[in-house]
């Protein structure tokens, strides 16, 4: 998903592995940095939330439905809650147009 508009531009992706599990790796970039997501199916006993700063990389998780979502980037933190702002924002189907009388 495209969120140029919204200050995040998608680079590209690929299909990666991580932690034995395929995911998908979507890069997009914020000024100077770059973002990447990856997405796979959530498994049990995974956290639902998380953030964390590690060797200078920013780190956050969060799931919705049935997939599991990981960010990181040298971004500020406060960029990437933006970032899952944004991503959240444009993954959630629109709510149906009111119905007029």
């Amino acid at each position: 998903m495209d969120l140029t508009s919204k200050g995040f531009p998608l680079i590209g992706g690929r299909l990666d592995y991580v932690q034995g599990h395929a995911a998908a790796a979507i890069v997009y970039g914020r000024r100077l940095h770059i973002i990447n997501l990856f997405v796979w199916r959530t498994v049990p006993g995974e956290p639902a939330a998380a953030s964390t700063v590690r060797n200078g990389y920013a780190v956050l998780h969060w799931t919705a439905g049935d997939l599991s979502y990981w960010a990181v980037s040298d971004a500020a933190p406060a960029e990437l809650d933006a970032f899952r702002a944004a991503y959240s924002e444009e993954a959630s189907p629109a709510a149906p147009p009111a119905m007029s009388r």
